[in-house]
């Protein structure tokens, strides 16, 4: 091991370096890590970096990476379906949802799916949970059309989650159809009570909420279909339009 001379003595390469580094951090002693960093020799950097500031600038990178990608997120949310449809009680089974789903995507030149598509969702029940589900997606204006049996049809009905057909359809979809509708009393608002315990469910008016679809040529052609399933327009349907053309659909 080599030595050099010191005063009181010699000392080896080892000893020296220590020497070099504590002289070092006194020569720096108070300036900032990056301005250290800037103002060591090129031979010194990468072990310095390493020592004091990798750990932070993984730190930080991933909490800036974190926050763009929340921001894009929150100002570029995906595109909402251009059609949902709700479908209760395996009116229609998966699989064949899944193929009337593709047809009507090609028949009104959408994409499927829910990312600004067309989406047929079968996976609707008559329980709490089922009709949990529709409250959410009707409260954020995605659902477009519900599809049930005359049973759970009237019930969702009379709770207000549908329209009157009378002003929801075409001008020639209600001259067309109008011997399929089917009328049922809605929903009351309690508003009009003062008996907190009031449930105006299927307390309201008497109007055509929904339209048999008994002889809906592409619906019958469905194995799976249940043949006096009724269909209507949800309540705040974002894509009206589109609702009345896949009624239309069927009916062809």
């Amino acid at each position: 091991m080599s030595t050099q001379p010191f005063k009181g003595g010699e000392i080896n390469n080892q000893q020296a370096e220590a020497i070099d580094a504590l002289a070092s951090e006194d020569e720096f002693k108070g300036k900032s890590r990056l301005s250290t960093l800037v103002q060591l020799p090129w031979g010194r950097k990468w072990g310095y970096f390493r020592d004091q500031l990798l750990v932070r600038t993984v730190v930080v990178t991933a909490i800036v990476c974190v926050v763009v990608y929340i921001m894009v997120q929150v100002l570029s949310p995906a595109a909402p379906p251009k059609l949902y449809v709700a479908v209760f009680d395996d009116a229609i089974s998966q699989q064949e949802a899944s193929s009337l789903q593709s047809e009507v995507a090609k028949k009104l030149n959408l994409p499927e799916g829910r990312k600004g598509g067309v989406l047929i969702d079968s996976s609707f029940t008559s329980d709490e949970t089922g009709i949990s589900k529709l409250q959410t997606l009707l409260s954020s204006n995605e659902v477009d059309v519900i599809i049930a049996a005359p049973k759970m049809y009237k019930k969702l009905a009379g709770f207000g989650y549908l329209t009157n057909l009378n002003s929801s359809l075409t001008a020639s979809q209600r001259t067309s159809l109008s011997d399929a509708f089917v009328t049922l009393k809605g929903f009351n608002d309690s508003s009009k009570s003062d008996n907190p315990d009031y449930d105006g469910s299927g307390k309201g008016k008497a109007e055509p909420f929904g339209i048999t679809m008994t002889g809906f040529r592409h619906w019958d052609d469905l194995k799976s279909v249940k043949d006096n399933a009724i269909i209507g327009i949800a309540q705040d349907a974002p894509n009206r339009a589109e609702a009345q053309k896949f009624i239309s659909f069927l009916k062809e």
